[in-house]
């Protein structure tokens, strides 16, 4: 075909498939109560007349930072619009350039209105994608395509920093390991509603640990944690996540219903560190525990795998982590995961909409806030009760 020919064949198409005009348009809430904790989420479906005069229906999400939040780090969606802007941007020029046909890891951006705070993307659901209910957890094969795309994306940035297009100074600490109000009323404020907790629901052989619990002081906890999050310059270090749980996940499925491709959402929270803080947050928030337990160090190696070979696949130059630095890194985060762990996940596998009051929390210091009765529910003890035993002997050895 001749090269004006074919573009304007180009051309008609791209210009068939456009919104052309809006004949109507319908806003209503994306997500149940609870499955958002720091903004709300609106599904926008709209009839529209295309480009080639069609009458079609499409649909957008739009999410619109409206809480109130005493603390400035709940409030980032400039630097999510600057990750979507510039680094994803530059991602997609990469992967376009090394041939990657994995596809992105991404959905994509439509439009920021600073006027409401209010961001527009693409409905991922309208392309088959969706969340592993909350309420479940991940299991193996989904957290092994999580491991392996978390692996891609680190990788991606850290060729992107080679090339002088990510500075490590222009992003926050990660607030779960340096924030004092965070620590103080998420991880401190979380571990002292589980004692009580563990005292009205957990029956007498809780009750030593639900003491041991109680008596830990938050300066301990926070310098521990904080000691855990101070990594060295030697460490291999890249742009993080930062909010990478089940909830900001979403994944396409085969016919039998095995996990294909996956996408993240919700890059309000990214900071410069060692990836392996990624990776705790994600073991330790969003997969089953009896997945964690069981498979633990084969998943770390999943992971290390697909960030080294993603490395050389984009051309980095660099020295690579081996998985000895990889294992290094988890082990010195087991403290805060296990905390982090032990603090929230109940919270985040209830079927209560009520577990936590965020405002209310924070403007108490931790002190209220958290809804005891979701430490009693049935199978709690189950989940969180192998990992709860280690911590408190982490506290008797040291």
């Amino acid at each position: 075909m001749d090269k004006d020919v074919f573009e304007v064949v180009l051309s008609k198409s791209t210009k068939d498939l456009k919104i052309k005009r809006i004949l109507e348009m319908k806003s209503e809430p994306a997500l149940p109560k609870g499955e958002n904790f720091a903004s709300t989420i609106f599904k926008i479906t709209l009839k529209v007349v295309l480009g080639n005069g069609r009458i079609a229906t499409k649909s957008f999400i739009a999410k619109k930072d409206d809480t109130d939040e005493p603390s400035n780090d709940f409030k980032l969606f400039n630097p999510e619009v600057l990750v979507y802007t510039n680094i994803l941007r530059e991602m997609g020029y990469l992967m376009e350039e090394y041939g990657d046909t994995e596809g992105p890891l991404w959905c994509e951006f439509i439009h920021f209105s600073p006027y409401d705070s209010t961001i527009i993307f693409e409905d991922l659901m309208a392309s088959g994608f969706s969340n592993v209910k909350r309420t479940e957890a991940q299991d193996l094969d989904h957290a092994r395509l999580a491991l392996r795309s978390l692996g891609r994306y680190h990788a991606l940035a850290k060729v992107l920093e080679e090339r002088g297009l990510i500075y490590k100074d222009d992003y926050k600490p990660f607030p779960f390991l340096n924030n004092e109000a965070h620590i103080r009323n998420l991880i401190y404020g979380g571990k002292q509603a589980l004692a009580k907790g563990m005292r009205l629901g957990w029956g007498e052989e809780w009750a030593e640990y639900a003491d041991k619990l109680s008596k830990v002081s938050f300066e301990e906890i926070f310098k521990r944690i904080k000691d855990a999050g101070n990594f060295d310059d030697n460490t291999f270090k890249c742009l993080n996540h930062g909010d990478s749980w089940n909830n900001n996940m979403m994944f396409k499925h085969d016919w039998e219903g095995r996990p294909i491709e996956m996408r993240f959402v919700d890059f309000q929270s990214p900071h410069y560190n060692s990836p392996c803080i990624d990776v705790t947050y994600f073991l330790y928030s969003s997969i089953k525990p009896s997945v964690r337990h069981q498979n633990l160090q084969s998943l770390i190696e999943l992971y290390h795998e697909s960030l080294t070979s993603s490395l050389d696949r984009f051309g980095y130059k660099g020295s690579k982590p081996t998985l000895e630095d990889i294992n290094n890194g988890m082990e010195r985060l087991v403290f805060f995961g296990t905390w982090f762990f032990t603090s929230t996940f109940a919270c985040v596998l209830t079927e209560r909409t009520d577990a936590m009051d965020l405002d209310l929390i924070f403007k108490t210091n931790g002190e209220e806030g958290y809804n005891l009765s979701v430490y009693c529910e049935d199978g709690v003890i189950e989940m969180i009760g192998e990992d709860l035993k280690a911590l408190v002997k982490l506290f008797d050895e040291s």
